[in-house]
């Protein structure tokens, strides 16, 4: 397979992790990784989360990757496991023959207003794992009460794989947040770890940032789905 038609260096690629389907919380954990080079059928990778992401990642050799990037308006998907650490932030992952190309599934968006907590802080990937993980936790423990403290309302552009919304400067690219949504559904708050995709900035007190779930339960994307067909569908009725 000729990959280098494919992977450049520089090149931007997202992984998603293939968890294992016995799972009993089935989950998204993507990564946003650059190839620093391209060797036979190997891609050395860097992580943008911090000077010693991969060493804190719970990498494991076997470890399995869907490898997704962009050419010319076109999704190009592969798959790849986890060969071994370089050094702080990069690590080989080794190609299997099967490059494909595919037609974006482009996720239902939806403007709306909803109950937000954000918190955003200098910490690495792992780190930011572990508060998501405990938040899960207590989130979905059966003795957990509904509890929506803290909660704003913002106006907000959500979709199952991410969603847009002011926040206060700086807002950099990369950078790891912890999101929280009331849906409104009378079920817990949606909880993921989002990265900042891209920003615009509005003026020296408002930052419109697009941001990426990089792990949120598989449940609680398909609760976003139902959301906003059920709104889109209540919004149709109206303008009727």
């Amino acid at each position: 397979m000729n990959y280098q038609r494919y992977f450049k260096s520089g090149q931007q690629l997202l992984l998603k992790v293939q968890n294992d389907a016995k799972e009993e919380q089935q989950r998204t954990e993507l990564m946003t990784v650059f190839v620093v080079s391209l060797e036979e059928d190997s891609l050395v990778l860097s992580l943008p989360y911090g000077t010693d992401a991969v060493e804190h990642y719970p990498f494991s050799v076997g470890l399995s990757f869907e490898i997704s990037t962009e050419v010319m308006g076109l999704g190009i998907r592969t798959t790849g496991i986890f060969e071994k650490k370089v050094d702080g932030n990069k690590f080989i992952v080794k190609l299997s023959p099967n490059l494909e190309m595919f037609q974006r599934r482009i996720s239902q968006r939806f403007d709306c207003q909803l109950g937000v907590r954000f918190s955003r802080a200098a910490k690495t990937l792992q780190t930011m794992r572990e508060i998501w993980e405990k938040n899960i936790e207590v989130l979905h423990s059966p003795e957990a009460p509904l509890l929506f403290d803290g909660f704003k309302m913002c106006r907000i552009n959500i979709s199952s794989g991410g969603m847009r919304f002011t926040i206060k400067p700086p807002g950099d690219q990369g950078e790891l947040c912890l999101v929280l949504v009331n849906l409104e559904d009378g079920n817990p708050p949606v909880c993921a770890i989002a990265e900042v995709v891209w920003v615009c900035m509005q003026d020296d007190a408002a930052v419109t940032a697009g941001m990426r779930f990089i792990n949120i339960l598989s449940e609680d994307q398909q609760r976003i789905d139902n959301f906003i067909a059920k709104a889109k569908k209540i919004q149709k009725q109206i303008d009727q």
